[in-house]
């Protein structure tokens, strides 16, 4: 529903438009009505980009003034043909009572507070003060996931964060002073190219270059200070063509306790091709990786057990093979 009471009418009237709250036609109005001034170009260019296929045979129609006013009579032309809104303000954004509870529960995620500084976090708060969460936190239980995770509330942890995104974002070199895995303190300069969070590790790890170390994966719980770089050294960003794998692994995807659905949840962000194998209950799969995610990658595949085949390449195979050959010793050894 638009009213128009704020238009330079006469009469007060109200017009049923839209069906769906923040639905695409919504969506687009209320950005072009935004807008003090558009051409007629960049009405079908905003149409073109936010809608559908065929919004634009209907909605630039509805939008344009018609001589036999079929429109909506949301726009005006000047002498010069340019469209201006007939609202006075812009569109108001209203928060139905579920979305506002959805954010509740978002705002009680740990991981927000690295997104934004004490004072948004508090304001964000205070406007959905007046309704319960949608879900509690506690209430999920992942039995996939480790309990060690980082500790993304902790001052030191999220100023090192937002540090590394704004370097990322910039390209801008930075020294980072880390502990690596074997207790070593290392400080280097790094440039970083990619910000990544493991929901398996419960963790995030940036990816960097370094002029002596070429790519590092560095843990963001183990930096200790991050600072931007005294000199002006240059580093390259990495080839990602480098960092693609040589060939992706081919695997065979069970259906058995819906393990085809788990497997392409868990691996949505991977480029990959899926088939249905005809006159089976199995999926064919090729999976594309960067080739630092290859350890972390067999550790997620294993963890499907016999629902999952790993067919190749041969040196992939191989190194499962042995990763289960590992675990087997493991857990037999206590039986000698």
């Amino acid at each position: 529903m638009i009213s128009t009471e704020c238009m330079p009418f006469t009469e007060v009237r109200t017009i049923k438009i839209f069906s769906e709250l923040y639905g695409a036609y919504f969506r687009i109005v209320s950005k072009l009505l935004s807008e003090h001034a558009i051409t007629d170009s960049e009405v079908y260019s905003i149409i073109a980009e936010d809608g559908f296929r065929d919004t634009g045979l209907f909605l630039t129609k509805k939008l344009m003034p018609q001589n036999d006013g079929s429109d909506w009579g949301l726009f005006k032309r000047d002498k010069v043909g340019v469209l201006h809104p007939v609202t006075v303000s812009e569109p108001p954004h209203i928060l139905t009572t579920l979305q506002k509870r959805w954010l509740r529960s978002k705002l009680d995620d740990p991981r927000l507070c690295l997104f934004l500084d004490d004072r948004e976090l508090k304001s964000l708060c205070e406007k959905v003060a007046d309704v319960p969460p949608l879900y509690p936190h506690d209430v999920f239980r992942y039995v996939d996931k480790y309990s060690d995770g980082d500790p993304f509330t902790k001052t030191d942890y999220r100023k090192n964060f937002r540090a590394v995104l704004s370097a990322l974002k910039q390209k801008q070199l930075i020294e980072i002073s880390y502990v690596s895995r074997t207790g070593k303190s290392i400080v280097g300069k790094f440039l970083p190219y990619k910000l990544e969070y493991s929901h398996r590790d419960d963790k995030f790890r940036v990816f960097c270059t370094s002029a002596l170390k070429g790519s590092v994966v560095i843990n963001l719980a183990r930096i200790e200070t991050v600072s931007p770089a005294k000199s002006s050294g240059v580093i390259p960003p990495p080839d990602e063509n480098s960092l693609r794998c040589d060939e992706p692994i081919e695997l065979t995807v069970s259906k058995e306790r819906r393990a085809d659905e788990r497997f392409l949840m868990e691996f949505a962000p991977y480029e990959k091709r899926t088939e249905r194998i005809e006159g089976s209950d199995k999926v064919s799969v090729k999976l594309w990786y960067d080739k630092s995610d290859e350890t972390d990658l067999l550790v997620r595949l294993l963890g499907f057990g016999p629902v999952l085949e790993i067919k190749g390449p041969q040196e992939i195979r191989q190194k499962a093979a042995e990763r289960v050959r590992k675990q087997w010793k493991i857990l037999h050894s206590d039986r000698k």
